[in-house]
């Protein structure tokens, strides 16, 4: 049995918490710049890709959080979710507009059986 006290996290932690935390999201951004540079490099339609898939990933990851987010998280996580899926719709539709319609219909029937599923939260 160990009765020695764990680290308590304390004040005189808080600053080198913060500095990694700060670190670590300034080095996720200049990646993911760096990744949608190189794909628009490549061609603008898969920086396009990119771009939808970074915000409907963020926006996904931001509304899936536990505990809740707070009104502003979730504000934040709908707005990228919507921009995301409605950038990538666009983007289907302008490779293949045939593909547009069955990606918009799809959205269209999957939203349909979510609102109909009886689901409230």
């Amino acid at each position: 049995m160990n009765t020695t006290p764990k680290d308590k996290p304390g004040r005189h932690r808080a600053g080198a918490r913060l500095a990694r935390e700060l670190a670590g999201l300034l080095l996720v951004a200049t990646g993911t710049i760096g990744l949608v540079a190189a794909a628009f490099a490549v061609h603008r339609l898969i920086g396009t890709g990119l771009v939808a898939a970074v915000l409907t990933g963020f926006g996904s990851w931001t509304l899936y959080q536990r505990p809740r987010p707070g009104r502003t998280a979730r504000g934040v996580g709908t707005c990228s979710t919507v921009a995301g899926t409605a950038l990538a719709l666009a983007l289907i539709w302008t490779v293949s507009p045939l593909g547009g319609l069955a990606a918009v219909s799809t959205l269209g029937v999957t939203a349909g059986l979510w609102l109909t599923s009886g689901e409230v939260r």
